[in-house]
């Protein structure tokens, strides 16, 4: 075949470049409708769209442009293969005739050109497509979010529970999900006409009864297993739509097919059975933590493993492991015992409280599920239990409650399966070990956190020694703050490229504020320093002195920045459920030292301020903090001289004046009128519990004549004793938290 006849081939009526456009056309529908000024309200159900032709149309465009490709393959690249082959003939008779040369201008080489022109179209198509299917995918979520939307506040609107609109809903959350769906329509007493769908897995069952009323709707989930039903999840998913969240109760929806899929997947291992199991190894974590604490829950919040609260955000278990001084003010002691046994309502909605919740991801290390023989993995105190070929139990210290040891269970994978495996007593009756391989598969328990914590890298670094060496935790990227990024022991970037504490401290707190009335997002850039970047009122940014109000008085802070590298933590990987109580004093720290560098922030424009905050941070040592607190008074006109004696006062109250000044450690300055009077505190976290203790400089033995700043920093850590520490001062400290609030005490306890 020549060249000339390769070149004049047949061309199909419609091009690949006219599918693409009709691709785009469809698309550019959709991405209309959704930038519409009305919102989601022009959208289907309730718009012009009709989905079930838009998807057809996208359909038969997809199968026109495949055939146009395969067109485009059989013809064209078929007959450029066709040239290759002969004259890849031709050109090997000429190189074997002897003294012969090879000419350049041959059909192949001309073949080959256009095959490389054609295989970089290719490319770009392909790009092309792949871009359409990404942007197809995400109208596709959007239409389907905004559809969720418009049912909710229709939800709201009205007491209907619009029957005809949640049973569409239900149907389509079943087919993405990929369950099975069934309707039944039935007449009951005093209740009229009410519908039931249930959503059906392999062992999961969702049964939603949907009648004229809001107050008819019902959810109750089972499952075709021994796993016994929960009457938390039914609340937790019958709130979620009686709210009107379809999304939430979606979500909720979502979270239980994932661990059905699973659950099929690797039978016989049961992740819904087994995220059961790990409620209950929660529960019994903290039935002990509370007798070893008379049962006082304050206590357990903060020598404790956290507080277990299963189906309360979430499907399975969920942790309360730091709630922000400002909320625990608030609390009652009937706040506190509804929060002992799962019954405080609304405690899913309290912002700003820490969580930590479990799931299961894929690992590179197997992990043993339990099977039904086991129901948990912490032991009561009185289960009977003894070791086997296939588990063992290990009792461990309990690492912040002295004295208390719990019993965990552990399994050993067999290297090869027995068929006689041993025996063992459980609660004195004998069985049979049924744990094999079968139950070894390659998924771990991840406790994630819902908000993602900025945490140091000493932290960071313990976190994964207490998991395991080989361990990995997730973060949040420092360039993206989106995209998940995962650390070892040996990554290099525990050392460097990471952001300051600082800098995620203050991003965290930004985020939480109220800047609607900002000019615009923070500039990372200005960032970089948290404490140098100036504030402007209607943007507030990161400012060299921040002013507090507390009581009428005002407070000015300053941050000496450290440059402590951290990054934000999002999941914590885990070998076994015991590393929770390695885990969780780590994050609580952590926690309380943020919570105590974010009360430095403010977005307050008022420039008067009558008590100045130095405050510094150290590296080193990422949870301590030096303070120096200055209460600026405005001198009298007639004092003079600050020698003289006031008027009107006797030589025993000035003598007393100037012992509760020297007592107090305080420094007296004359300049421009004002009289400065200074107090030095280190303030450090301690690991075990997350308690704030404090030091002043008069117990630390420093003149209140020299720099205190710079005093207190010659002071090494480990010199500092609890035994020397303020009590009182400590118990201000760990009340509120507050930086600020420190000042303000110690200004009020001085006058």
């Amino acid at each position: 075949m020549s060249g000339e006849a390769a070149s004049m081939l047949p061309h199909p009526l419609r091009t690949i470049s006219d599918e693409f456009r009709e691709l785009q056309y469809i698309i550019n529908q959709f991405q209309t409708q959704l930038d519409a000024p009305d919102g989601t309200i022009g959208l289907h159900p309730f718009g012009q769209i009709n989905v079930d032709k838009t998807h057809v149309s996208f359909t038969q465009t997809c199968m026109r442009l495949r055939e146009a490709l395969m067109q485009y393959r059989d013809r064209t690249l078929t007959s450029w293969n066709q040239v290759l082959r002969v004259d890849l003939s031709q050109s090997h008779q000429l190189q074997t005739a002897p003294g012969m040369m090879v000419s350049t201008n041959t059909p192949v080489l001309a073949a080959t050109n256009r095959a490389v022109v054609s295989a970089q179209e290719l490319y770009e198509m392909r790009k092309i497509t792949d871009a359409l299917h990404e942007d197809t995918g995400v109208c596709k979520n959007e239409l389907f979010d905004a559809a969720a939307d418009a049912i909710s506040r229709a939800l709201m609107q009205s007491n209907s529970g619009q029957p005809t609109l949640l049973v569409e809903r239900l149907k389509a959350t079943a087919k993405k999900l990929g369950l099975a769906h069934y309707t039944d329509v039935q007449k009951r007493d005093n209740e009229g006409e009410v519908t039931t769908v249930t959503l059906a897995g392999g062992i999961l069952v969702i049964d939603v009864d949907i009648g004229l009323l809001k107050d008819q709707l019902k959810v109750k989930v089972s499952y075709v297993s021994d796993i016994e039903h929960d009457e938390r999840i039914d609340a937790l998913m019958l709130g979620r739509l009686v709210n009107g969240d379809i999304r939430g109760f979606e979500k909720l929806v979502e979270e239980m097919a994932q661990l059905d899929r699973l659950t099929k997947e690797h039978s016989p291992a049961n992740f819904i059975y087994n995220s059961f199991a790990l409620v209950s190894t929660l529960a019994e974590i903290q039935s002990q933590e509370l007798v070893a604490l008379d049962n006082d829950i304050q206590k357990l919040l903060k020598h404790g493993s956290g507080i277990s609260l299963p189906h309360t955000r979430h499907v399975g278990p969920s942790t309360l492991f730091f709630i922000p001084a400002a909320v625990r003010s608030g609390f009652t002691q009937n706040n506190w015992s509804a929060l002992a046994t799962n019954s405080f309502a609304g405690v899913a909605d309290i912002p700003g409280l820490r969580w930590l919740c479990y799931s299961w991801e894929p690992s590179n290390t197997s992990h043993c599920f339990l099977s039904a023989l086991f129901q948990q993995h912490c032991l009561k105190p009185d289960y009977v239990i003894e070791d086997s070929d296939t588990h063992k139990v290990v009792s461990i210290s309990h690492p912040n409650i002295h004295g208390l040891q719990l019993r965990f269970l552990e399994f050993v994978k067999q290297t090869k399966r027995q068929e006689n495996p041993g025996s063992m007593q459980v609660d004195g009756q004998e069985t049979h070990a049924d744990i094999n391989s079968d139950f070894w598969i390659p998924y771990t328990m991840v406790a994630w956190l819902e908000s993602p914590l900025p945490a140091c890298a000493l932290t960071v670094r313990k976190i994964m020694a207490a998991v395991s060496p080989d361990s990995k935790v997730e973060v949040l990227s420092p360039s993206t703050d989106s995209t998940a990024e995962t650390l070892s022991l040996d990554s290099p970037r525990l050392l460097e490229d990471a952001p300051t504490l600082e800098h995620l401290v203050f991003k965290e707190y930004v985020a939480k504020q109220d800047v609607s009335g900002s000019a615009g997002p923070l500039d990372p850039q200005e960032m970089t320093s948290p404490v140098l970047a100036e504030a402007a009122a209607e943007n507030p940014k990161l400012r060299k002195s921040s002013i507090h109000i507390i009581n009428g008085q005002s407070v000015a802070v300053e941050l000496e920045a450290p440059q402590i590298r951290a990054w934000s933590i999002c999941r914590i990987p885990l070998s076994h459920p015991c590393n929770i109580l390695s885990v969780v004093p780590l994050l609580r720290r952590q926690a309380v030292f943020n919570e105590l560098l974010a009360s430095c922030f403010s977005t307050s424009d008022n420039s008067a301020a009558t008590s100045k905050v130095s405050v510094k941070t150290y590296a080193n040592d990422p949870f301590r903090i030096d303070v120096v607190f200055i209460n600026q008074q405005t001198m009298s006109s007639d004092a003079g001289d600050v020698g003289k004696r006031p008027k009107n006062t006797s030589d025993e109250e000035q003598q007393q004046q100037s012992m509760d000044v020297e007592d107090s450690g305080e420094n007296t300055e004359s300049q421009d009128g004002i009289m400065s009077v200074g107090q030095g505190v280190i303030l450090r976290v301690i690991e075990a519990t997350g308690d704030i203790l404090a030091w002043t400089h008069q117990s630390l033995g420093i003149s209140p004549t020299t720099d205190l700043l710079s005093a207190m920093s010659g002071v090494a850590t480990n010199s500092l004793k609890k035994t020397t520490s303020h009590k009182n001062l400590s118990a201000v400290a760990n009340i509120s938290n507050s930086i600020p609030m420190i000042a303000y005490w110690l200004k009020s306890n001085a006058q």
